[in-house]
């Protein structure tokens, strides 16, 4: 036993004092520093290998909360679903912590319902603990403690405490046991700075803070690259990620590229990140879920999984998983299952080659080996099947893994080596139970990949900077709603008992007292010492800390940070000439441009939005949506009003159905919609959706039917989805009408079915005309055209919506110059044939452009892009970045401001 132990607070200070060089020693001995917890237990393990006692084993932080739920939910029975079991359980690990550590002893008649809960909790754990040689980690550190006590154990001539800024009781039962067995017992003094230089900024927000921040770090390296910085936040979780982005966008720019992302940095975070979070094993976890799931699963779910790396040829294959993407999006229902997309892939590689064999082979194979795996086995068993079932996947890829990777597949082998040891806690488990509890033990285990080196800048939580000292440290985030920290008593602890004792968290006095520790001591952790806090949080404001008020504040100017964006953009603007260029290449002569009426739509609403989309090919993602999405239901409607005409035809058909008839027809007809449906679709509706589904239906034709009744002239149904297809100057347009009605005399009547609210008809008198399906086949398809109409087909106002030759043709709808007409000016529309004059030219106006290659980001309101496919391809964000420049420019010029 070395003459010298250091009992460190954390396990980064032992980490620092093994590391020590002696200044001008080439050969030392290094320092034993060891957590309280490793040397206690590996006393604990000294004791039973040498026979010494026969400790219980300690149940690690999983074990402990499976063994609390099981203890909660035997004591609820059949309330046990009614409650969150599994917070309850971390409530009750955490209240059995304090008994141990601060000495608790819940009892008498005057405690809480929670409280007696807890009392009879306590009770079956700690029975069930001595009936399986079980026990918690903090009783297990008494019993060591005790057998100290006892005599046992070669102990160190010295052991000094390092890092703590506060001693509980368990640690000074510690002391005061090594003192009675002669062991001397010190407090280490850190070398901490007497009179340090402190300073306070005020920031406008955390973005503000954050750049502060790292500008500092950033000067501080640069005036010394040997010097030793830290970063200090209470609530390092909450800044972490934009931190990190900053630290790295700032201090290794040369960095940014993906092969880099391992690369050495100059900083490191002292708090890891779930092993669940880590991408490879989120992906092995995010499969063996899909594996184990009997039922259907949301189609987000597979397209991730299809477009994850980390399985079977992720690599040689990523286009190809892609396209099948996609036609899963399009072809397959909101939930579906892994056999449905080998099915799918089949189908697809019957008319073209496979998409992505290797992947589908991996993927049915591991569907077999999931499928065959028995109902329940131990948790044991299960390791080996989910590693037989992750290889059969093809997990980890077709690519080297990279240094963190290969840990971070170290760790998880780890844990699943290590599953077995929950055999007689969790009994035999379901293939999705047991994956739920492996994606459990990753959760709480943290992973952080080995570190090189000693970065020159630590970033560390309040905790894990205890002991540490630094060249100069900055503590940022103290704000009152983050420092002191809030109470957050146990709630099944009575909370006097735990404001009597001083626990841990117990009242905002403690709380206090232990922020003063803690910022005592950073404020000595460096010869310079920085605070900083946030004014506002979005519309919030904020406030400082109250541990700053004997400090003077200083307000700060944001850091001109210079980031890779900022960087490329001054760059750019110094070897770059600016093209403000908004005109595509013309249409060729043969060129085939694709799109028909949405085609000239787009254009009309925004040139660029046509180009893009119709041109290039642009087009969305289809999003998957449980059930039928806005777009399938009007498909009903429109098949269901289809098939309705195409056995009624005529009005007279219409008037002389009596109510049983019309039921009857209305019927078939949405039953014949339905059954169209799910065969274009390759789906079938679950039949209490199809009842639903068909019942809305008959109700919405029911009373579309009662308009038409209304209807004075009598008509003839002469087609239905009627195809069309015209040539405008060069451009060819195809569309479809969905329904062409004859009157007596010869005349015609363009209708098209609208299941939305919202139809725009005043642009049809406009320059540009952003609905031009009904004018382009009144103005250049169909000579006999007397009406084009939208049937706005809605259970409370049905209606027809725009403009007939005459009035009183259909209901509703005024006539060109009639004085309640509102969509045509009688001075610059006084017949028809002006209206369709105007058509003619608008539309060969707006095709000739198409032709001509105007492709401008241009449009007249915002709102006319919300069906906009390729809408990030219009850069709007920085369209309103630039005309803000603009204005502020002009207002600035106006005003004889200067121009910043």
């Amino acid at each position: 036993m070395n003459a010298s132990l250091t009992l460190c607070a954390t396990t980064r200070l032992a980490q620092t004092l093994r590391g020590e060089v002696p200044a001008e020693r080439r050969v030392w001995r290094t320092r034993q520093a060891l957590t309280l917890a490793q040397w206690l237990g590996g006393l604990a393990e000294e004791a039973g290998l040498t026979g010494l006692a026969d400790l219980p084993t300690a149940l690690d932080t999983f074990a402990d909360r499976l063994l609390w739920e099981k203890v909660i939910a035997g004591s609820l029975t059949e309330a046990a679903p009614l409650f969150d079991i599994q917070g309850m359980a971390a409530s009750a690990a955490e209240a059995q912590a304090l008994c141990r550590v601060w000495k608790l002893q819940p009892g008498g008649t005057s405690l809480s319902d929670e409280a007696r809960l807890f009392v009879g909790w306590q009770a079956e754990f700690e029975r069930r603990c001595r009936a399986d040689g079980w026990i918690d980690t903090a009783g297990l550190h008494r019993q060591v403690i005790g057998l100290i006590e006892a005599g046992h154990f070669a102990l160190p001539e010295t052991v000094v405490f390092a890092g703590f800024d506060r001693f509980t009781p368990l640690e000074r039962d510690l002391m005061a046991a090594l003192n009675a067995r002669g062991v001397g017992v010190e407090q280490e003094r850190t070398a901490f700075c007497e009179e340090p230089r402190q300073a306070v900024h005020a920031c406008a927000d955390l973005d503000a803070e954050c750049a502060l921040v790292v500008a500092w770090a950033r000067q501080r390296l640069a005036g010394n690259p040997e010097a030793r910085l830290g970063i200090v936040a209470p609530n390092l979780a909450g800044v972490r990620d934009r931190l990190e982005f900053l630290l790295d966008d700032v201090l290794h720019p040369a960095l940014i590229r993906p092969d880099a992302a391992e690369h050495p940095r100059c900083f490191n975070f002292s708090l890891g990140r779930a092993l669940a979070d880590i991408p490879l094993i989120r992906v092995a976890l995010d499969l063996l879920s899909l594996g184990g799931s009997r039922a259907k699963i949301e189609q987000r779910r597979l397209s991730a999984l299809l477009l994850a790396g980390g399985w079977s040829a992720a690599e040689a294959e990523a286009d190809g998983r892609a396209r099948l993407d996609a036609a899963v999006r399009r072809d397959l229902p909101y939930f579906t299952t892994l056999r449905a997309i080998l099915g799918l892939a089949e189908r697809l590689a019957a008319h073209a080659p496979s998409l992505c064999p290797e992947t589908m082979a991996a993927l049915a194979a591991f569907v077999e080996a999931s499928e065959r795996a028995p109902r329940k086995l131990p948790a044991s068993r299960w390791a080996g099947l989910f590693r037989a079932a992750l290889a059969a996947a093809g997990w980890p890829g077709d690519r080297p893994l990279s240094s963190h990777e290969y840990q971070a597949r170290r760790a998880f082998g780890e844990v699943l080596d290590g599953f077995g040891r929950f055999d007689a806690l969790l009994g035999p488990l379901g293939f999705a139970e047991a994956v739920r509890r492996l994606s459990q033990v990753c959760r709480q285990r943290l992973f952080q990949p080995e570190t090189r080196g000693q970065p020159a800048i630590q970033v560390l939580g309040v905790l894990e900077s205890a002991g540490l000292s630094f060249d100069a440290l900055w503590v940022m985030g103290l704000n009152d709603d983050q420092w002191p920290p809030s109470p957050r008593p146990n709630p099944l602890l009575p909370a006097a008992l735990l404001r009597a004792a001083g626990a841990s968290h117990a009242s905002a006095e403690v709380e206090l007292n232990f922020a003063r520790c803690v910022h005592a001591r950073l404020s000595r952790a460096a010869p310079e010492v920085r605070y900083s806090y946030a004014l506002a949080d979005g519309n919030r404001l904020l406030r400082p800390s109250p541990l700053l008020a004997k400090l003077p504040v200083q307000l700060v100017e944001p850091a001109g940070l210079e980031t890779v964006d900022r960087q490329l953009a001054a760059t750019a603007s110094a070897a770059i000439e600016r093209l403000d260029d908004a005109v595509a290449p013309p249409v060729t002569d043969g060129e085939k441009v694709s799109g028909g009426s949405w085609l000239l739509r787009a254009q009309a609403i925004c040139p660029a939005w046509a180009y893009y989309q119709y041109r290039l090919g642009g087009e969305a993602m289809e999003v998957p949506v449980e059930g039928l999405d806005p777009a399938a239901r009007g498909t009903l409607v429109h098949a269901a009003l289809e098939a309705f005409w195409r056995e009624v035809q005529t009005s007279a058909a219409l008037v002389a159905l009596s109510g049983e008839a019309c039921r009857q027809a209305v019927e078939a007809a949405v039953a014949a919609a339905i059954q169209t449906f799910e065969t274009e679709r390759r789906t079938t509706l679950p039949v209490r959706f199809r009842v639903l589904e068909a019942a809305r239906l008959h109700k919405l034709l029911d009373v579309w039917l009662q308009l038409e009744r209304q209807r004075s002239q009598a008509f003839a149904v002469i087609a239905c989805e009627q195809p069309a297809e015209v040539e405008i100057d060069g451009i060819k347009v195809r569309m479809v009408v969905d329904r062409i009605d004859r009157l007596d005399d010869g005349r015609q009547l363009i209708i098209d079915y609208k299941t939305g609210a919202g139809i725009d008809t005043k642009n049809w008198a406009g320059q540009r005309i952003t609905e031009p399906q009904l004018p382009i086949y009144a103005a250049l398809v169909n000579d006999e055209v007397a009406a084009v109409v939208f049937a706005k087909v809605l259970l409370d106002k049905p209606a027809f919506a725009g403009v007939a030759d005459e009035k009183d043709i259909l209901p509703g709808v005024q006539g060109v110059g009639d004085e309640r007409q509102r969509i045509f000016d009688p001075a610059e529309f006084p017949d028809w044939i002006a209206v369709i004059t105007h058509w003619r030219e608008r539309l060969h106006a707006v095709a000739g452009e198409v032709k001509a290659g105007v492709a401008g980001v241009s449009f007249a309101d915002e709102q006319g892009l919300q069906y906009c496919e390729v809408l990030p391809l219009l850069r709007l964000p920085e369209r309103r970045r630039l005309l803000a420049a603009a204005a502020g420019m002009m207002a600035g010029s106006d005003t004889g401001d200067p121009i910043h």
